[in-house]
């Protein structure tokens, strides 16, 4: 049924929306589909030339996908139906070409991969026919939540206040602080303040703790969604400076109260293995290991392998 799918560019709020809407229909073994609009506020990804929605002659979206530069990886969703191989075979085409580009911009070669979890092996051999063979480290895991019980949450010192964030006029005090937590350069108030604008966004569950003197120390974003009846913290992250006070605990047990408020009947959290303290900290407020994150990667330039 060749030429019956057309590609636009993912750019601008009504792609956003739609595309949110797109991935929600999706069961939860795909990744990302509580997170998306985490995922494609990214700046980048908002430039037009990361990102990509393919639609049927109805103008119905059969496909998506974003080359992730800040996780290095690849997200596509392709809808089950008679376009469906038409569009995997874009969606690769397109990932292709965008990986040689950006090889070009970069001035050398990286390797590109696939995430998955371990318990879908329909995308694993779907990707492996896509040329996606290097294993990568597993580093990753997910972790759930069943919220039939949670912990009492403890209280704060004096002075420090949980609460949510106060939108838009806090969101570069939010990137400061998000910087700091994760010793990273990526979070920009212009991503914050795009994730506010998604169709999924919940201003409750859009937490931070200040300190005495106004300033962000903890925040931990939420994103629920009442079809699937699940929750997952995206980010979550404590000052350097504070990490003594146990402001990651107050904030992951308040979540998943709110969670369960919301509907929710479980939560859902991932992190990487060697993030020891992240690791214990979900354990301790009843998070279970349940599947681990698979990685394929591939060159663009083969004889760069």
């Amino acid at each position: 049924m060749a030429g019956s799918i057309i590609r636009y560019p993912f750019h601008g709020k009504d792609a956003m929306v739609q595309v949110c809407d797109f991935v929600r229909t999706f069961p939860l073994q795909n990744r990302h589909v509580l997170d998306i609009s985490w995922r494609i506020s990214a700046p980048i990804i908002n430039e037009g030339r990361d990102g990509a929605f393919w639609q049927d002659t109805q103008g119905r979206i059969v496909g998506f996908a974003a080359w992730q530069y800040y996780w290095a990886a690849l997200d596509f969703f392709i809808l089950p139906g008679p376009t469906e191989q038409e569009v995997e075979a874009a969606i690769f085409a397109w990932a292709e070409e965008r990986m040689h580009e950006r090889d070009v911009e970069r001035g050398y070669p990286l390797s590109y991969c696939v995430e998955f979890r371990d318990d879908d092996d329909t995308r694993r051999q779907l990707v492996e026919a896509h040329g996606f063979l290097l294993e990568a480290d597993d580093s990753y895991v997910l972790f759930q939540h069943t919220l039939d019980t949670l912990a009492q949450i403890p209280a704060l010192p004096d002075g420090f206040t949980l609460r949510p964030l106060r939108g838009v006029e806090e969101v570069a005090a939010y990137a400061e602080l998000h910087r700091a937590a994760f010793e990273s350069t990526s979070m920009t108030p212009e991503w914050r303040a795009r994730t506010l604008q998604t169709p999924q966004y919940r201003p409750e569950l859009d937490l931070v703790i200040s300190a005495p003197d106004g300033s962000l120390v903890g925040f931990c974003v939420g994103w629920f969604d009442a079809d699937h009846q699940a929750g997952q913290i995206e980010p979550l992250g404590v000052h350097p400076h504070f990490h003594q006070y146990g402001f990651g605990r107050v904030l992951l047990l308040e979540m998943l109260r709110r969670f369960k408020e919301q509907g929710a009947r479980r939560a859902f959290v991932e992190t990487n293995l060697s993030f020891i303290p992240a690791l214990r900290a979900y354990e301790a407020v009843g998070f279970q290991q349940v599947h681990t994150i698979r990685r394929k990667g591939k060159w663009a330039n083969l004889h760069e392998q």
